[in-house]
């Protein structure tokens, strides 16, 4: 199963210094101001961030038939706002995927195929408007606390239960650091047991990125299909980079 049947968990992506005494023994009723505080100020993180990389390192747990295997991943991810992110998957095999306004498209090289999707359906789940709309608008879609048992005097952990039953994410965990409020591990789980780990580290945000990592490009002797599977023509595919280009 290729690490990028379970990406809708990561579009999720991405989205403070507390003294550590907070963290010893905090009462029940402060928990909930904490939690807020910690939203608010990794909020005011990421508002600031116009676009930033990131290194990757991808578990990914399955409990298919009665047996845990777990298979790694890693690469590099790309994202700026508004709405782009690109992943470059170095291990175990190379393949990228991107996402941009309207689109997005798996690109596995030792397949020579390009298998496009519609953005519109990615970004409209709750956990992918919370990455690219704000921290603070977790609330609206998940039951957010904080998981003191994970959480540590360097990084809070914050367990994310759907409002809304969804069997793609029975609970998701997001693990940040408290020194530089960015979001280091997302963790989620679904009602099949099936886990889902990524890890993000060396982040460097910059003022903006090349506009070519987010255009799609057909190498020579690729195929690409459609939602539906079915192969697009020549010219079909040099109106569709015209159409995003133009955008």
């Amino acid at each position: 199963m290729r690490a990028i049947k379970n990406f809708h968990i990561l579009c999720g992506l991405f989205l403070f210094l507390m003294p550590a005494s907070m963290w010893c023994g905090t009462a029940r009723a402060n928990q909930a101001a904490l939690l807020s505080e910690i939203l608010k100020k990794t909020e005011a993180n990421y508002q600031k961030i116009q676009a930033f990389t990131a290194n990757f390192h991808q578990s990914t747990t399955s409990s298919a038939a009665s047996t845990m295997t777990t298979t790694q991943a890693s690469g590099k991810l790309f994202y700026e706002k508004p709405r782009q992110m690109r992943w470059e998957y170095e291990k175990p095999e190379p393949q990228v995927f991107v996402a941009n306004h309207d689109l997005a498209w798996l690109y596995v090289p030792a397949d020579k195929q390009i298998s496009l999707f519609d953005a519109k359906t990615l970004f409209a789940s709750p956990l992918a408007q919370t990455f690219f709309d704000g921290m603070v608008e977790l609330k609206k879609h998940f039951q957010v606390s904080l998981d003191p048992k994970q959480s540590s005097k360097a990084t809070a952990v914050l367990r994310l239960v759907p409002k809304q039953e969804d069997p793609n994410i029975k609970a998701l965990f997001l693990r940040i650091d408290l020194q530089t409020y960015k979001i280091i591990t997302i963790e989620s789980h679904d009602a099949l047991g099936n886990a889902n780990r990524i890890m993000l580290d060396s982040q460097n945000s910059v003022p903006q990125l090349d506009r070519k990592l987010f255009e799609l490009d057909t190498p020579p002797g690729i195929t690409a299909t459609d939602m539906d599977g079915r192969e697009l023509s020549p010219a079909e595919i040099d109106n569709l980079k015209q159409k995003l280009q133009s955008k």
